[in-house]
């Protein structure tokens, strides 16, 4: 094994230590039960507004690909 498998295999059991180490608290009530929280069940663009973006996206870097 070299040093550079030991440093970052020991930087990854260390990450996944500290990553289960706080996986076991909770937010308080405070702050899940607050007011101002963000509505996550309303999307803000549909998977076809999504869909169409990204289509003319693609669209206008195959068109600017074709002319250089």
């Amino acid at each position: 094994m070299d040093a550079n498998t030991l440093i970052f295999g020991s930087m990854a059991v260390f990450s996944l230590a500290i990553f289960f180490y706080l996986g076991r608290f909770k937010a308080s009530k405070r702050q899940t039960e607050r007011d101002d929280r963000i509505d996550w069940s309303v999307r803000k663009f549909s998977i076809w507004k999504i869909l169409g973006y990204s289509l003319v996206l693609v669209a206008s870097i195959v068109l600017i690909l074709q002319f250089l």
